[in-house]
C-alpha cells in the first residue's frame, strides 16, 4: 500500500468533534460562522461523517475558526478533553476499555493515532504505574499548530476517564511549535480512586453509553444496508458504513459476483490504481500486511467475500478491532443474503414474464426476421447473457446466415452480419449438424474462424442451441457473455436456451408455412407469376403514388386460339405452353415491370413508368414479337401468337379496375383487327362496367374528387382540429366538477380545407378515401402532423397526449410502424404522448394478428386506445386479448345518462372492468352537466365532449381550463 492522498489526512472523528463542540457552546449560528470563516471545501454533512477523511489544512482551519467564533484561544484543548462526552467513536471507546487500564491504553496509544491523523506519529518513551512520557511528532512538510498540539493534549488527558478515573495531569515542556524536534507530554494519573464505588459507577456508565452508541450505530448501518434493492448501492453502503465498526483511514470490500462474472469491488480512501490488485489479493486470501484488519463477509447460507479496514504502512489497528469488524460484516452478509434472495425471486419472475411475452410475441410474428428479432431481444433477460443472435441455415450454401442480434455495438453488429458462417470453415458447425445438440464454445477453445469472430465481438464465448423442427435444422440461437469468463455452471442457462429454441423453431416452421401459403395465395401455382389479386394490389399502389405528369400503363395479353392447343394436344401440353409463355413475357419486359397471369390464357404487364402512349405501344409490340419463335412442347413445335391491349394513366386519380377494363377492351380491339398485334385504348376511354347491358357513364365527379384528395395530401390542404380530453375531480360538488376540469390530452380530427367547397368534415371524404385506397395515406399524414403539433406545443417539458384514429387497413399496412417511429424521432415527441385509437371492425377479425401488430407498436412506447367501446360485436374479447391502455366509452351510452338505468349500469361495469385490468377510461360525448355528474359519480375521471370544449385548430394548454369555442365543422364530430 502507498500513502494516502493529501485529502485523507484527518479523520472525520476530529472534524465531527469540532462541529459538535462549537454547536454545544455557540448554537447553529456558531456552526454556520465556523464554516464561513474556515472556508473549507466540504459541506457540513461530510465534516460530521466519521468515515470521511479530509486534509490536515482543513483540520487546522477548523481549529482556528473555532477559536475565533467561540472567543476561546484554548478551545481545542477543551474539545479533546470533552471528547468522551461529545461523541468519541463508540467502537474506539470499547476497544480501549477492553485493554483494562490507563497504562495499557497509553502503551497502545501510538496504534490509535492513525484513527485520527495520518500526519503525526506517537511514541511512548516511558511507562510506569501512574505515569507515562509520550513523544508526539508532526511529519515533515506540515505547518505545526499550537491548537493541534492542545487538541492532542486534551485527548491524552482523558484516557483515565475511560476507566472511571479522574483526568490525567499533563506537563508539556517541549513543543514542536517552539522549534523542538517533537512535542513531549509527561502524563500522571491516579491509579485508583478513594471511592471505588464511584469509579465503578462512572466506568460502567461510560461502557454502557459506548455499548448503546455502538449498538445504535450498527443497527443504523444494518437498517441502511437493507433499505435498497440495488446490489451496487448496497455494496457502496457496506464500504462506507464500515467506520461504524472500525475507525480506519481506508476500507476495501470485494465480493463474488452472484452472476458468475468478475469480483465486485468497492473502496473508500484508497488510490484508485491500487484497488484492483488489492481486491484480487483480498479474495485470494493473501496476507495484506499488519496494517489490514480482514474479515469474511459470510452468513450461514453463503460466503460473499471479504472486508478489510486498512491503515498506512507501518501502522496497525488495535487488538479487538477484528471482532467489531466481524460483527459488522455479519450484518452486511445478512443484507446481501436478503438482497440476493429478492434478486433471485425478481429474476425468476422476470424470466417467467419474459417467457410469457416471448410466447405471445412469437405467436403474433409472421416472418422469419420478426421472429429472430423477438428471440434475440428476449434471450438476455431469460438466459442472463450479454449478447444473443439468431442465424438461419441455408442448406444450398452450406452456411449459417446472421438474421438478428442483440447486445452488440454498431461496429460489432457490422462484423456479425458481414457474411455467412460456412460449415467448411467451422468444425463446430459440422458437429452440430450431425448431432443437433447444444454446444458450449469458449473463445479460447474455438477453432480459428470462430475464435476470430468471438474476439472481434469482444465475447468470452457462447452457447449455441440448434433450432430443429421435424428433424430439419432451421438455424441456431446463441447466447454469449462479454464481461469476464463465461459462467462456470451453464446447465440452467442451456435449459432455458433450449426452451426458447423450441419456441423459436416452432415459430420459424409456422412462418415458413405461412409464407408458403401467402405466396400461393398471391402467385399462380402453374407459372409462379403474381396472380390477379397481387397484380391488382400492386397496380393500385402504383397509381396511388403516381405524380402529376408521370404515366403508368397496363398491357393486357390474351393468347390467340389457345383453346385449340388444349383440344389438340391435351391440357398437359397447354400447361407447359403457359409456363413457357410466362418465361418469354418476363424476358421481354424491363426489369422493374411486373408480369402476372390473371386467369387461363390471360396475362398482364404493369409498366410503372412510361413516358407516353408511344413508349407503352413499343413495349406492347416487344411482347408480341417474343412470340414469333415457335414453342417446343413434347418434341413438337407450336406456333402461338398473342393480342395485346394497352391502357395508359397519366397523373393521380387512376384506379386499377378501370385501367384493367380499358386494357381488356383494347385487347379485344386487337383481336377484332386480326390478332397478333397491339391496340392502345384512347385517352379518357369509358368502358362498360362488368355485367352492364349498356355503357355506364363515367363517375366523373367521384374521379375528380379522388384526384383532388390526392392533391390535398400533396399540397397541404388537410387540417387537424383537436378536441380536448379533460381530467375532472370526483371529490368536488356537482357545481364545481366542470370548473375543476383540466386538459390532459386531445383527439386529432381530420378536416379538408377544399379550395372550392370550403371546410369539409370527414363524412364528406373519408368513405371516398376508403374506396379509393387513400385512407392509409390520410392516417399516416395525421400521425406525422399530430406528432409535429404536439411536440411544438409541449416543447421544453411535459405536454398533452394526442390521439389519432386509425382505419383497419392502416393497422394492417406494413408502413405504419416505421411511420410512427419516424414521426416520433423527427419531431422529438415522447412516445407515451401518442395514443393510437382502434375501432372494432369486421376487417380485424384476426385478433391474434392484430394483437401482434399492436404489441409491436407498444414496444415503441406509444399507447393503444380502443375507441367507440360497446358498439362492436366482440368488445370484451378485444379488451381481454388486445394490449390496450385506454378504452373510450361510446357516446351512445353517455347520451342515455343519467336517466337510462341500463346505460348507467353498463358504464359502471365498464369502469369496474377497467380498474381490474389497469386500463384508463374516457367517456365520449359529454354534452350536459347531468351527464358529467353521472359519469363522475360512477368513478369516471376522464371525459370528452361539447360541454367542456369543442374541437379547435389550436391546442389547449396542458392543465388548461374549459373554454368552449366554435367547432371547425361542428356537424362532423369525428
Amino acid at each position: 500500500m502507498s500513502d494516502l492522498s493529501s485529502g485523507s489526512e484527518t479523520s472525520g472523528v476530529t472534524t465531527g468533534l469540532v462541529v459538535r463542540y462549537v454547536r454545544e457552546h455557540g448554537g447553529e449560528s456558531a456552526v454556520t460562522e465556523l464554516l464561513r470563516r474556515a472556508a473549507v471545501p466540504h459541506p457540513l454533512a461530510e465534516l460530521q461523517d466519521e468515515s470521511r477523511w479530509v486534509s490536515y489544512d482543513t483540520r487546522i482551519r477548523l481549529f482556528e475558526a473555532a477559536a475565533q467564533v467561540l472567543g476561546d484561544p484554548d478551545c481545542t484543548f477543551a474539545m479533546g478533553a470533552a471528547a468522551l462526552r461529545t461523541g468519541l467513536n463508540h467502537s474506539l471507546v470499547l476497544v480501549l476499555r477492553a485493554l483494562g487500564s490507563p497504562a495499557q491504553v497509553y502503551r497502545q496509544l501510538p496504534r490509535a493515532v492513525p484513527k485520527f491523523s495520518a500526519t503525526s506519529t506517537m511514541e511512548v518513551l516511558e511507562l510506569a504505574p501512574g505515569r507515562a512520557t509520550v513523544r508526539f511528532r508532526l511529519h515533515e512538510g506540515y505547518r505545526h499548530s499550537r491548537l493541534d498540539c492542545r487538541y492532542a493534549q486534551g485527548l491524552i488527558q482523558i484516557v483515565p476517564e475511560i476507566f472511571g478515573l479522574p483526568p490525567a495531569t499533563l506537563v508539556h515542556d517541549r513543543c514542536q511549535s517552539d522549534g523542538a524536534e517533537a512535542c513531549v507530554y509527561r502524563v500522571r494519573w491516579t491509579a485508583r480512586t478513594r471511592l471505588p464505588w464511584l469509579r465503578s459507577r462512572r466506568s460502567t456508565e461510560l461502557e454502557l453509553a459506548a455499548l448503546r452508541g455502538q449498538l445504535h450505530a450498527l443497527q443504523s448501518a444494518a437498517t441502511e444496508l437493507v433499505e435498497s434493492d440495488d446490489l451496487s448501492l448496497t455494496l457502496r453502503r457496506i464500504t462506507h458504513r464500515a467506520a461504524a465498526a472500525v475507525l480506519a483511514p481506508s476500507y476495501l470490500l470485494a465480493v463474488a459476483d452472484p452472476q458468475g462474472g468478475g469480483p465486485l469491488v468497492h473502496s473508500e480512501g484508497l488510490p484508485q490504481h491500487e484497488v484492483a490488485p488489492l481486491a484480487d489479493r483480498l479474495l485470494a486470501g493473501e496476507d495484506l500486511g499488519e496494517g489490514a484488519v480482514v474479515v469474511d463477509v459470510a452468513s450461514s447460507r453463503r460466503w460473499h467475500g471479504r472486508l478489510a479496514a486498512m491503515y498506512l504502512p507501518g501502522q496497525r489497528g488495535l487488538d479487538d478491532e477484528r471482532s467489531l469488524l466481524s460483527a459488522y460484516a455479519g450484518h452486511a452478509a445478512a443484507a446481501l443474503d436478503l438482497l440476493l434472495a429478492l434478486e433471485d425471486s425478481r429474476r425468476g419472475q422476470s424470466r417467467s414474464d419474459a417467457l410469457l411475452t416471448l410466447a405471445h410475441e412469437l405467436q403474433a410474428a409472421t416472418d422469419e426476421t420478426t421472429i429472430a428479432d423477438v428471440v434475440v431481444s428476449a434471450l438476455p433477460g431469460i438466459v442472463g447473457c450479454s449478447a444473443s443472435a439468431v442465424l438461419l441455415w441455408d442448406a444450398a450454401a452450406g452456411a449459417l446466415l446472421p438474421v438478428a442480434s442483440a447486445g452488440l455495438t454498431p461496429d460489432q453488429w457490422a462484423v456479425m452480419h458481414a457474411g455467412p458462417i460456412r460449415a467448411d470453415d467451422t468444425p463446430e458447425l459440422v458437429e452440430m449438424l450431425a448431432r443437433q445438440e447444444p454446444r458450449i464454445i469458449p473463445a479460447d477453445e474455438a477453432t480459428p474462424a470462430l475464435r476470430d469472430l468471438l474476439l472481434a465481438l469482444d465475447l468470452a464465448g457462447c452457447v449455441v442451441v440448434p433450432l430443429v423442427a421435424g428433424g430439419d435444422l432451421l438455424g441456431v440461437a446463441t447466447a454469449s457473455w462479454r464481461d469476464g469468463p463465461m459462467p462456470v455452471d451453464l446447465r440452467e442457462g442451456i435449459a432455458r436456451l433450449q426452451g426458447v429454441g423450441e419456441y423459436a423453431a416452432t415459430a420459424l416452421q409456422n412462418a415458413r408455412l405461412l409464407a408458403k401459403v401467402q405466396h400461393q395465395a398471391h402467385h399462380d401455382t402453374l407459372t409462379g407469376l403474381p396472380n390477379r389479386l397481387l397484380f391488382t394490389r400492386t397496380l393500385d399502389q402504383t397509381l396511388l403514388a403516381l405524380e402529376p405528369g408521370r404515366s403508368a400503363a397496363v398491357l393486357f395479353c390474351d393468347l390467340d386460339k389457345f383453346k385449340r392447343v388444349n383440344d389438340d394436344f391435351g391440357h398437359a401440353a397447354g400447361d407447359e405452353l403457359l409456363r413457357q409463355v410466362s418465361a418469354r413475357i418476363a424476358g421481354a419486359i424491363r426489369g422493374h415491370d411486373v408480369a402476372a397471369r390473371l386467369s387461363g390464357d390471360e396475362f398482364a404487364v404493369l409498366l410503372p413508368d412510361v413516358g407516353d402512349p408511344l413508349a407503352a405501344d413499343s413495349l406492347g409490340r416487344r411482347v408480341v414479337a417474343c412470340f414469333q419463335s415457335p414453342f417446343r412442347i413434347d418434341g413438337r413445335e407450336l406456333r402461338v401468337t398473342t393480342s395485346v391491349g394497352v391502357a395508359l394513366q397519366t397523373g393521380p386519380g387512376g384506379r386499377a379496375d378501370r385501367l384493367l377494363r380499358q386494357a381488356d377492351t383494347a385487347m379485344y380491339t386487337a383481336k377484332v383487327r386480326g390478332r397478333n398485334q397491339v391496340a392502345v385504348a384512347p385517352a379518357g376511354a369509358v368502358v362498360p362496367a362488368p355485367g352492364a347491358t349498356a355503357p355506364a357513364p363515367a363517375p366523373v365527379a367521384q374521379a375528380s374528387l379522388e384526384a383532388e384528395l390526392v392533391r390535398a395530401l400533396r399540397e397541404d390542404e388537410l387540417r387537424l382540429a383537436f378536441q380536448p380530453i379533460w381530467s375532472v375531480r370526483p371529490e368536488l360538488g356537482r357545481q364545481e366538477i366542470a370548473a375543476s376540469a383540466r386538459a390532459v390530452g386531445v383527439e386529432a380530427l381530420v378536416r379538408w380545407q377544399h379550395p372550392r367547397l370550403g371546410l369539409l368534415g370527414p363524412a364528406a371524404f373519408l368513405p371516398l378515401a376508403e374506396e379509393a385506397g387513400l385512407v392509409v395515406e390520410l392516417d399516416l399524414w395525421a400521425i406525422r402532423t399530430a406528432c409535429a403539433r404536439a411536440a411544438a406545443h409541449g416543447a421544453g417539458g411535459r405536454g398533452l397526449h394526442v390521439a389519432v384514429n386509425l382505419a383497419s387497413s392502416t393497422l394492417a399496412d406494413p408502413r405504419l410502424q416505421p411511420a410512427v417511429r419516424s414521426a416520433l424521432a423527427e419531431h422529438g415527441l415522447r412516445p407515451e404522448q401518442l395514443y393510437l385509437e382502434v375501432v372494432e371492425s369486421r376487417a380485424l377479425l384476426d385478433v391474434p394478428a392484430l394483437a401482434g401488430r399492436l404489441t409491436a407498436l407498444r414496444r415503441l412506447g406509444v399507447r393503444i386506445a380502443l375507441d367507440d367501446f360497446g358498439t362492436g360485436y366482440s368488445t370484451l374479447t378485444w379488451v381481454q386479448r388486445l394490449p390496450v391502455d385506454q378504452v373510450k366509452v361510446d357516446r351512445s351510452f353517455t347520451a342515455g345518462l343519467p336517466h337510462d338505468a341500463a346505460a348507467l349500469a353498463v358504464t359502471r361495469s365498464v369502469l369496474a372492468l377497467a380498474r381490474d385490468l389497469g386500463v384508463e377510461i374516457v367517456a365520449e360525448g359529454v354534452e350536459t352537466a347531468d351527464q358529467l355528474a353521472a359519469l363522475v359519480g360512477a368513478g369516471c375521471t376522464l371525459v370528452q365532449g361539447y360541454l367542456l370544449g369543442r374541437p379547435a385548430f389550436e391546442l389547449p394548454e396542458l392543465g388548461g381550463r374549459p373554454s368552449p369555442a366554435a367547432d371547425p365543422q361542428a356537424t362532423a364530430r369525428g
